[in-house]
């Protein structure tokens, strides 16, 4: 979908009509919305809340200061300040651009009664990153440049068309009606179709697969003195033997309930760290005193996530949830379930022990 960002260009304006005009041209080029004193009206009483407004409305904020501080307001402060001031507390995306010789300017450019006030406004703007500028055409050249980076720091809602829009209320609605439909799939699915099986050419159960991990330990004579916060570690990678089932066994209770993915990876960490130190200590190395982290290295989880799935034993999670919640989830399918419950389920006359 299409999106125009809406641009406020704040600064003076006899002394910077050439450098405003440039801007604006920049702005339009890149598809943008400029917006700044051009489509305020005369002076009044309500000035300073339409101005409010438009910075409100606006996805960046540009402020161009040259050799004139500007007019006040009745607070003794321009408003050229005053809005730098309220687009900073109001949380907007900053890109600043500073004459670079204001003190070359001609008289016709320069404000002698307020230079000190000038002086100040620019100490305050320099106190965030900003840019220099020496000629209208540079100016609007290097507006066009930072606004690109900032469009990808930053991201904004900007302006569609009325035909695209959306309200977050129908969002919400639609996220609601998806989530019934996937709910009311799978019910369907399970309860009129035969359970999905185990593709019989996959590597399953007690097939094995070797799972890759990095530590980061002190050695034992390093622990045996005291580990101070700058005490050297080292590191070893480590490959351990498990199998399907037994991956299956630690993570699957995670996501009987649905687990994010981030959930899910703390699940792989901790079952990497049982399988390591309850069957595989062997694998340590021979200088190893005290743990400091482990981790399983990305493409063993990348492995696990993937053969899951193609086993059928995980799915995608499809509780109804908030518009806002962007995690992604998994689940265990119905194959998954029942194969969980296969492993761990205690029956009669078993040992009930773990």
């Amino acid at each position: 979908m299409d999106r125009r960002y809406q641009v406020f260009v704040s600064s003076t304006y006899i002394d910077l009509v050439d450098e405003r005009r440039e801007v604006f041209q920049a702005l339009l080029e890149m598809d943008c919305l400029p917006a700044g004193m051009e489509m305020f009206p005369a002076a009044n009483d309500d000035q300073w809340t339409l101005i409010q407004q438009v910075i409100d409305e606006s996805d960046y904020y540009v402020v161009i200061v040259g050799g004139r501080y500007g007019s006040m307001a009745p607070d003794g402060i321009s408003y050229t300040e005053k809005e730098f001031d309220y687009a900073v507390a109001t949380g907007k995306p900053i890109l600043g651009f500073i004459n670079a010789s204001p003190g070359k300017l001609p008289l016709d450019k320069s404000q002698p009664a307020a230079q000190a006030e000038l002086d100040a406004f620019i100490i305050k703007v320099k106190s965030r990153l900003i840019k220099t500028y020496t000629s209208a055409a540079e100016l609007g050249s290097a507006v066009s440049r930072s606004l690109i980076m900032t469009m990808k720091k930053h991201k904004a809602e900007g302006w569609v068309r009325g035909q695209y829009a959306m309200t977050p209320e129908t969002e919400a609605e639609i996220a609601n009606l998806r989530a019934q439909v996937s709910e009311l799939k799978l019910k369907l699915d399970s309860e009129t179709t035969v359970k999905s099986s185990i593709p019989d050419d996959l590597a399953s159960g007690t097939d094995p697969y070797d799972l890759y991990l990095l530590i980061e330990y002190y050695t034992e004579a390093v622990a045996s003195k005291g580990i101070q916060w700058n005490s050297a570690k080292s590191r070893k990678q480590i490959v351990l033997p498990v199998n399907w089932n037994s991956i299956l066994y630690d993570l699957g209770p995670s996501l009987i309930n649905e687990s994010t993915e981030r959930e899910f990876l703390a699940a792989v960490e901790k079952f990497t760290y049982s399988a390591l130190f309850t069957e595989n200590k062997d694998k340590l190395p021979a200088d190893f005193g005290k743990l400091e982290s482990i981790k399983t290295i990305a493409e063993c989880v990348d492995d696990i996530i993937v053969q899951l799935f193609a086993l059928n034993l995980i799915t995608h999670g499809i509780k109804r949830r908030s518009t806002t919640d962007k995690n992604k989830y998994w689940a265990l399918t119905p194959l998954g379930q029942d194969t969980l419950m296969k492993l761990r389920a205690i029956k009669k006359g078993d040992d009930a022990a773990r």
